[in-house]
C-alpha cells in the first residue's frame, strides 16, 4: 500500500514537471513573438503606426503570459447563416459569415462567442480555412482597446478548438486613425476581463 502511494506521488510530480516545462516553453515562445512584432512595428516601410509618433514608439504593451487564458472549446458550426455586412470604423462594408459559435471556459465560467469568415478569402488556397474572432471584454477602454480586440484561428478538424487569448492583438485603428477596422458585433463582447494579449497603445505609457 506504501508502494502505491510513493508510485502515485512520484506520477503526480512527473505530471506536474512535464506541465511547468510545457508553460515554460509556451511562455517563452509568445514572448519571442512579441519581440519579433515590435521589430516590424519599429520600421518606418512595414509600421501601421501614425509617422509621427513612430519615433516615440519603444514597444507595445502587453498582459503577462498566462496559460489559464489559453483554452479548450467547443466548435458548434452552423451552416445556415447567411452573409452580412459588419461594420468597421469608417464606411467601409467588408461581408462576412458567421461561421459558428465558440463554447469555452475560463476559470470556471462560461462564454460563447461567435466566430466569422471573411467572404473574400474563401476561394484563397491561403486563407479559406481561417476564421476571425472579434471581441471585446471588461478591459476594453481601460487596461485595452477600447474597439476591441482579435484572435485569428484555423478550422479544426473536430470540434474542438483552441483559443489563446494570449494572442489577441489590436487592430491597426488602435495605432492610426487612418485605417478601417472591424468592430466586434454585440453579441461578442464578454462580461469578464481578459487578461491577456495586448494592451491599450498608448505613447504616454512608453
Amino acid at each position: 500500500m506504501k508502494h502505491n502511494k510513493i508510485y502515485y506521488l512520484l506520477v503526480i510530480f512527473l505530471a506536474v514537471a512535464c506541465q511547468s516545462k510545457e508553460n515554460k516553453k509556451y511562455i517563452e515562445d509568445i514572448e519571442k513573438q512579441r519581440v519579433e512584432k515590435n521589430e516590424i512595428y519599429s520600421d518606418s516601410l512595414k509600421s501601421p503606426i501614425n509617422p509621427i509618433h513612430l519615433a516615440e514608439f519603444e514597444g507595445l504593451k502587453y498582459f503577462p503570459v498566462d496559460p489559464e487564458f489559453r483554452v479548450e472549446g467547443i466548435l458548434e458550426i452552423t451552416p445556415e447563416e447567411k452573409p452580412f455586412e459588419m461594420a468597421t470604423s469608417t464606411d467601409r462594408v467588408p461581408v462576412y459569415r458567421k461561421y459558428g459559435n465558440l463554447k469555452f471556459k475560463i476559470k470556471g465560467d462560461e462564454f460563447v462567442l461567435s466566430v466569422y469568415q471573411n467572404m473574400d478569402f474563401l476561394d484563397d488556397t491561403a486563407y479559406a480555412d481561417f476564421l476571425f474572432l472579434p471581441y471585446q471584454d471588461l478591459t476594453s477602454s481601460k487596461e485595452s482597446y477600447g474597439g476591441g480586440r482579435y484572435i485569428d484561428l484555423r478550422i479544426p478538424k473536430t470540434e474542438k478548438i483552441t483559443i489563446d487569448f494570449n494572442m489577441a492583438y489590436n487592430p491597426y485603428c488602435a495605432y492610426h486613425d487612418r485605417w478601417s477596422c472591424v468592430l466586434p458585433p454585440p453579441e461578442n463582447f464578454l462580461e469578464v476581463k481578459i487578461l491577456a494579449g495586448e494592451k491599450k497603445f498608448l505613447l504616454s505609457d512608453h
